[in-house]
């Protein structure tokens, strides 16, 4: 029997390598073979067990591969065929819904009633007692069903630069959200991963001036390479009196990415009048926002929007990372076997060695770098 090692979160606090059973497919599936996972900081907040889903599962949502295996039904419907390379959407949406049928099909209906029992979402809530088990990426293989949203990578993209189509989706579902355009201002908070690929993504989208704001200032130096004209260190100068200066009336359009609550009340107070804020840093436990509803809110007619996973990202996030001559791999800091996920994880956790985005290369044993 051929077997297909990965990492399992049996209960929060602890990790253990597993062995599955290699699947059978039926026509409409097809089976990935991981060649790039990211360490994102919600992997750390399942194996501590802060989102509440059912366990035991197998971590790892930002994953990208070729196809191993593929089902006849698939190969004809989705294009495909061994070999290609691929990246898979986090979640599997029913594509019935209401929400679905609206192209929102990141609030799929059926995951919300379904987290408790099977769950949605890869590498997030499908318990890996779900046949056949291979439902993250922190594993050899990816099993992908008729529903899974699967999308084409080109050659001309190395595995390193295409591990980061899954965060740049995220970015660009948060530009989309607040509607960036050409010639907007448009002001990060959060120098993250996914800030930085916001900047990268709003300018994709027109943006005429991108500031933003953070606490690292070898962070904020990339973002400049990113396609930011300012960068803001909260840590030296009062952020508001920079931004001011930089935008008068302040920007069109703040996203907030840096899952903080004090970032996400701040955001209000960089936006014009009649602006738009997005929040999409997710905090990882419920931490009440507080704004002050009429003088923040109400009588500047601030709207303030979430922004949710990926849905529609994945397109542009694919384009951009084919086309732009932007070094995104500058972002990859370090780079790890598929041995070393344990300590992948700890390094992101203690914010060891100046890590910026950890990737995860499956195909190999221990080669930390």
């Amino acid at each position: 029997m051929i077997t297909v090692s990965a990492y399992e979160i049996p209960e929060p606090g602890r990790m253990h390598l597993v062995q599955r059973s290699f699947p059978e497919l039926a026509p409409e599936d097809l089976l990935v073979r991981v060649h790039r996972v990211g360490v994102c900081a919600t992997d750390l907040h399942l194996l501590d067990g802060d989102l509440g889903v059912a366990y035991p599962l197998i971590p790892g949502h930002e994953f990208v591969g070729e196809i191993a295996a593929i089902g006849s039904a698939a190969a004809r419907r989705r294009g495909l065929r061994d070999g290609d390379r691929v990246a898979v959407e986090m979640l599997l949406p029913c594509h019935n819904c209401d929400q679905c049928r609206r192209g929102r099909y990141n609030l799929c209906e059926l995951d919300d009633r379904s987290v408790a029992a099977a769950g949605r979402q890869y590498g997030i809530n499908i318990p890996a007692h779900t046949p056949p088990g291979l439902w993250g990426g922190y594993s050899e293989y990816v099993f992908a069903p008729q529903e899974a949203l699967v999308h084409w990578i080109p050659d001309n993209l190395s595995w390193d630069r295409a591990s980061l189509v899954e965060p740049l989706a995220v970015a660009f579902r948060a530009v989309d959200r607040a509607g960036v355009g050409p010639g907007d201002s448009v002001v990060v908070i959060g120098p993250g991963p996914i800030g930085l690929l916001t900047v990268a993504a709003a300018r994709a989208r027109g943006a005429g001036t991108a500031v933003i704001t953070g606490t690292r200032q070898s962070r904020l130096d990339v973002a400049v390479r990113m396609g930011a004209d300012a960068s803001i260190n909260v840590r030296s100068v009062d952020a508001f009196a920079a931004v001011k200066e930089l935008l008068p009336k302040g920007a069109d359009v703040v996203i907030e990415t840096a899952g903080q609550a004090s970032a996400q009340e701040e955001s209000v107070h960089f936006v014009r009048r009649g602006g738009v804020v997005v929040l999409a840093g997710a905090c990882g436990s419920r931490v009440p926002i507080t704004f002050h509803q009429d003088e923040d809110i109400l009588l500047n007619e601030i709207d303030i929007r979430g922004s949710f996973l990926s849905a529609g990202g994945f397109e542009p996030a694919i384009e951009l990372l084919s086309s732009s001559e932007l070094h995104f791999e500058e972002l990859i800091t370090h780079h790890y076997g598929f041995a070393d996920v344990p300590l992948a994880l700890s390094h992101v956790r203690d914010r060891e060695q100046g890590v910026l985005k950890a990737v995860i290369n499956t195909t190999t044993g221990g080669s930390h770098g």
